[in-house]
């Protein structure tokens, strides 16, 4: 009889190969908002406009998270991986020849709906490593997907400022086709599906795990929140570093980038913070050091040091938070782990949509002021939720106690 591999016995050069796609393929979502003035240039139209397709960027992943990844327990893993990578460089070749920005923008959604790879490996990962290696396959995978996140935006700055955004897209595409014969080599193969339910079945039970899990709703509260800062800001400091007094090129952009997200690196630390004080103490820290981030940036608007040290606590802020709440959910179900998952970051991913088109919007009217005051209301929207949870969780306590 075979046994299904492990990744244990996959060795460190593939769990490398799993981190290295997990890159590659978020960066997908990413990178795009580094070449967000030039396609305003070549379409000619607003930047506003332009920034739709950071917006619709989003908006893919969170469709492709609720829509495709729950797949993953009822389909083969490599097949299923396979067809998405194949799929997403058709889309992001047809994405280099756009005609129009009404095509780059559907092909977006459709290019990251496809760029839910990671979300995919990640509970594969976890469901088929022993429990003393689990942590730092984990972390592996997640440091691919931070250093996606943080290089995508510089390399893609720095590539456009030569060759033009279009051959980035290209680029992109040739990457993803190299994806798709490598990385399903590497993933073991699954005999038996974790679950034979249907796929409307399989849907549904999402909504059940939200409507059931109290937890649950919080982190994607806390979650969406968040990320609805982080999307604001970046999606327009591209813009803000374009005009007076920086006046940066492509190229200075993608530095930007570069230099203030490395504060996500520190996420590995974060898993010790929980460890010792807790997650909520963490998410509470998280809420506060956005909300110091983003005042910094407000204030300091032109100030380069202080836009790069706002940008790395609001990094630092995300990955903590992001991790403090996937913790929360992880300890709610292990048979449920997935799809537990898959409606967190669906609801982050959303929200991440809900900051890019209302910083766009604001952008337009208000510039960087009202960016900034956008954020900080998704920051207070944050507190308010976790100030909730907290009083009504001593109010329970109390009661019991009462009892």
């Amino acid at each position: 009889m075979s046994t299904t591999p492990s990744l244990r016995e996959l060795g460190a050069p593939a769990i490398a190969i799993l981190a290295i796609a997990s890159a590659l393929t978020v960066a997908n979502v990413y990178f795009n908002q580094a070449l967000l003035p030039a396609v305003a240039r070549d379409f000619g139209v607003s930047q506003g406009d332009a920034s739709s397709i950071a917006t619709l960027s989003q908006l893919g992943y969170a469709l492709g998270i609720v829509l495709v990844v729950p797949l993953g327990d009822r389909s083969e893993p490599r097949s299923l991986v396979r067809i998405l990578l194949i799929g997403v460089a058709a889309a992001l070749a047809a994405a280099s020849f756009a005609p129009q920005l009404a095509i780059l923008a559907g092909l977006s959604v459709i290019i990251c709906m496809g760029t839910c790879v990671p979300q995919i490996v990640l509970p594969l990962a976890v469901g088929l490593t022993r429990p003393e290696r689990r942590g730092r396959v984990i972390a592996c995978v997640q440091m691919g997907l931070v250093l996606g996140i943080l290089l995508s935006r510089t390399l893609a700055g720095i590539g456009a400022n030569s060759l033009g955004w279009r051959p980035i897209y290209a680029i992109a595409a040739g990457l993803m086709a190299v994806s798709a014969i490598i990385l399903p080599i590497v993933l073991p193969r699954r005999g038996t599906a974790a679950t034979t339910i249907s796929y409307p079945r399989l849907l549904g039970s999402l909504w059940g795990l939200l409507r059931r899990e109290p937890a649950l709703r919080l982190s994607c509260l806390l979650g969406s929140a968040l990320f609805a800062a982080f999307s604001a800001f970046w999606t327009t400091v591209p813009f803000h570093l374009g005009r007076p007094p920086f006046g940066l090129d492509l190229a200075g952009i993608g530095y930007f980038a570069l230099w203030g997200g490395i504060g996500g690196l520190a996420s590995l630390f974060a898993g010790g913070l929980i460890d010792r004080f807790g997650q909520d103490r963490v998410s509470a820290g998280a809420i506060l050091l956005a909300a110091v981030s983003l005042g910094l940036v407000a204030v300091d608007s032109g100030d380069y040091v202080a836009l790069v040290v706002g940008a790395n606590l609001l990094s630092f802020a995300l990955s903590a938070g992001q991790i403090a709440n996937q913790a929360r959910i992880f300890a709610l179900a292990a048979e449920a782990r997935s799809r537990l998952n898959t409606v967190y970051m669906a609801f982050t991913f959303a929200g991440g949509a809900v900051g890019s088109a209302g910083a766009s919007i604001l952008w337009g009217s208000y510039g960087w002021p009202g960016v900034c005051g956008f954020a900080l209301v998704c920051i207070a929207a944050a507190a308010a939720a976790f100030a909730r949870a907290w009083f009504s969780a001593g109010r329970a306590g109390r009661d019991q106690c009462a009892v």
